[in-house]
């Protein structure tokens, strides 16, 4: 599909007054955000790639995300750290948790657990506190299955009472 196939996406979302969620990564991610998104859900990888900068520590990591929502180009950003964990910024907001640490089986479907168990949080009617603690959940629980299985309610509700939130 062509690089701006999401900013398309995105366009046509904020003319119909829709949220666009968007978890993607180079060129298609670069120019979706240029059109402006609700949720963002890069890793750090995809981070340095879209700023052009190392990252290299947490205050730069929050830099980042903070000038994506300042700029309009995202309403939320969730930038997911691998090992080290996961940070959250919105408007007035910013919450870290650590990873949990747990005995990696796999890590494929791990963004991809994030950003479901974020969501139904949210649409559930959570606080985006709750929805984030949820989502670091989710990602964390994808690692515990191998192969393309993506996470369990069961080990996202039990791994959500082990997300511990910080506001820095």
């Amino acid at each position: 599909m062509p690089d701006d196939f999401y900013a398309r996406l995105a366009r046509i979302a904020r003319e119909q007054r829709c949220r666009m969620v968007l978890d993607a990564s180079g060129q298609a991610l670069a120019a979706a955000l240029d059109e402006g998104v609700y949720f963002v859900k890069p890793n750090l990888r995809e981070m340095r790639e879209l700023t052009g900068e190392p990252l290299e520590t947490e205050d730069s990591w929050f830099a980042a995300a903070e000038r994506f929502v300042d700029e309009g180009k995202a309403e939320i950003v969730a930038l997911t750290l691998g090992h080290r964990g996961a940070l959250l910024v919105a408007d007035g907001l910013r919450l870290r948790a650590d990873a949990i640490r747990v005995e990696i089986a796999g890590t494929v479907g791990a963004g991809d657990s994030f950003v479901a168990s974020f969501l139904a949080k949210l649409a559930g009617g959570a606080d985006i506190e709750q929805a984030f603690r949820y989502g670091v959940a989710g990602g964390t629980a994808a690692l515990l299955e191998a192969g393309t299985s993506l996470a369990s309610p069961d080990d996202v509700e039990r791994l959500a009472g082990l997300v511990e939130l910080q506001q820095p």
